[in-house]
């Protein structure tokens, strides 16, 4: 099994939006991580409505860390009451992140490294990992990331982000083997030109598609025939490449991860 890491060196180009859509149409079992050391987004977005009538709470990276806090590292079994069903889509578990600055001090570096060992050992023989590890800072958990399988740099085809990124971009591919960027708001031009000036590889695409973006930035209702929303297509594609590059072929149902996620809904 893989992890999957996500980061970003901007504000808001889409890696929380990216990672909720991303295991929403995954085809398997995920553990969704937001390991945003600023302030997670996965539950007060993607899955507020659930936090709200109190299915989903915000135990999860705090509570672990401070439930492992005497132990040197930790194996999956850790993860155990932290860890928790996504009610719409029952084959994603989410691990909710930080909501206060203070939360993030109290983790610091070692409770990253203990929660980098369980997800090291989950994915030995359980769930792929996607993690959402926010934007670029002096808290970024660098521990989560020495264990991904891939790290891809979320990044918008504008000069101002390629511009931004272009020192996470050599800190990255300098201590990491296997760097991608994930384009957000893409079309083929600025892929292309995207991963010219940042020199790595795209790893996976993703079209401007705002109405559909929203139903996993903040939960929104789904809009009509979102299976034939460009965001959705993609993100399906993208799902079963990653998918299928860390595992052997698996049969991808079109619409259940869909049917799924509409029956949340309702």
């Amino acid at each position: 099994m893989a992890i999957t890491e996500l980061i970003s060196a901007l504000g808001a180009p889409g890696v929380s939006t990216t990672v909720a859509a991303l295991s929403t149409a995954w085809p398997g079992p995920v553990l969704a991580v937001d390991a945003d050391p600023v302030r997670g987004s996965l539950v007060p977005g993607w899955l507020s409505r659930w936090w709200v009538d109190g299915r989903i709470t915000t135990d999860g990276v705090v509570t672990f860390a401070a439930s492992t806090r005497r132990m040197p590292s930790v194996p999956a079994e850790g993860l155990a009451g932290h860890a928790q069903e996504v009610p719409h889509a029952r084959h994603v578990r989410v691990l909710p992140g930080v909501l206060h600055r203070e939360q993030t001090t109290a983790i610091d570096s070692e409770g990253w490294s203990r929660l980098a060992s369980a997800l090291r050992d989950l994915s030995r023989s359980g769930p792929d990992v996607l993690v959402d590890a926010g934007r670029w800072s002096p808290a970024t958990p660098w521990p989560l990331l020495a264990e991904a399988d891939r790290v891809l740099l979320a990044v918008r085809p504008s000069l101002r982000s390629c511009s931004g990124s272009t020192d996470l971009a050599r800190h990255l591919a300098d201590r990491y083997a296997a760097v991608e960027l994930a384009v957000l708001a893409a079309d083929s031009h600025g892929t292309a030109d995207t991963a010219a000036v940042l020199g790595l590889p795209v790893g996976l695409t993703v079209p401007e598609d705002a109405m559909s973006a929203q139903v996993f930035s903040d939960g929104a209702r789904i809009p009509a025939r979102l299976e034939r929303r460009p965001l959705w297509k993609a993100t399906r594609r993208n799902a079963r490449a990653l998918h299928h590059q860390a595992h052997r072929p698996v049969r991808f149902e079109t619409n259940a991860a869909l049917d799924l996620l509409k029956a949340g809904n309702e």
